[in-house]
């Protein structure tokens, strides 16, 4: 959902007019902006104590370069970006769509099949994504958002550049752990792309049952069951457990690439060239399809909050102040 604009919010970021609020997390605020001609976009900028640690700043310079050579189709593009702002910024295409954390929460637990859809698209994600060199180190369910035609796993390319600053091991956690990987739980600096491999067992997981495979009353009572306990798969159906299995195997080494994985998968999803068995609606229940179609028509809300304190932000600079948005055209394509 978009929430109208606060009061310090920034009215421009670069060249994006700000529409709105999409979210915020431990790395910084997201915000919903448009550029001047019209593409809608998804910018996540920067929290200030990262900002202000020189190591992120080289490492956020890089990865944001390596994060422009992904390409592939299950994820949203990156289209601008300023590593070096006084605080710094990264725009992707916006995808107009829930997220799978949503879906689940919302509709209840989906179906094997459904699962083993949502696994094949996260999978080839995460294979361009590890292909240019990137490993996402924070995919869970709120991360992957769910079209008609498929996942899109967002927001890779920022968690690794704090991967190996002095913030890694205070006040910024790099990962989330109910779906973090063993190894990345103990140091996150050094983990490979099995470790996302690991997280999207726990995300399928997540999708499957209804919870997280890691709980604890607080962080470290989960970290703990990640260690020590191993995963509550209470509910898991039983053609599922061979697939998490081998994709949370305690030794990185021993689970599937993205590619075993995919090829694991299709002979379960695809019955012949002419089918349509790459939509949601061949798989998802009827309260997820019609909870995706509302999404990709719901409009930006009218008005933004208006400022009566001087402009600035987290650029510096705020266009003009406004006293509505116009609305989002309903239907639009994922990042125009």
């Amino acid at each position: 959902m978009v929430e109208q604009l606060r009061q310090l919010d920034p009215r421009r970021i670069g060249p994006f007019e700000v529409l709105g609020r999409l979210g915020s997390g431990g790395m910084g605020l997201v915000y919903l902006a448009r550029s001047a001609s019209g593409r809608r976009v998804a910018i996540k900028t920067v929290r200030t104590e990262l900002a202000e640690d020189q190591l992120f700043r080289v490492r956020f310079t890089r990865e944001v370069e390596a994060a422009r050579a992904v390409s592939g189709f299950y994820t949203a593009a990156v289209v601008d970006a300023d590593p070096r702002a006084a605080v710094p910024w990264l725009a992707t295409a916006f995808v107009p769509a829930p997220s799978l954390e949503e879906i689940i929460n919302e509709c209840g637990p989906m179906p094997a099949q459904a699962v083993r859809w949502l696994a094949a698209g996260i999978a080839e994600a995460l294979q361009s994504i590890h292909g240019a060199g990137l490993v996402h180190r924070d995919l869970k369910p709120s991360n992957v958002l769910v079209v008609e035609d498929g996942p899109r796993v967002i927001d890779f390319g920022i968690a690794s550049g704090v991967s190996n600053t002095k913030l890694t091991m205070t006040n910024v956690a790099v990962g989330t752990p109910a779906y973090m990987s063993p190894e990345q739980a103990r140091d996150s600096r050094s983990v490979t792309g099995a470790s996302d491999i690991f997280s999207l067992a726990s995300t399928l997981v997540f999708a499957s049952t209804g919870h997280a495979p890691f709980h604890g009353a607080n962080p470290v009572e989960t970290v703990f069951m990640l260690l020590r306990e191993g995963p509550d798969l209470d509910g898991l159906p039983d053609e599922l457990r061979p697939l998490i299995d081998s994709c949370m195997r305690m030794a990185a080494e021993e689970r599937p690439t993205p590619a075993d994985l995919q090829a694991q998968l299709a002979p379960h999803l695809f019955s012949s060239a002419g089918d349509d068995s790459g939509t949601a609606s061949a798989w998802l229940p009827g309260g997820a399809v019609a909870l995706i179609e509302s999404k990709r028509g719901a409009r930006v809300p009218r008005a933004v909050a208006r400022s009566s304190a001087p402009h600035g932000g987290p650029n510096g600079a705020y266009g003009p102040d406004h006293a509505g948005v116009p609305p989002m055209p309903p239907h639009a394509a994922p990042g125009q």
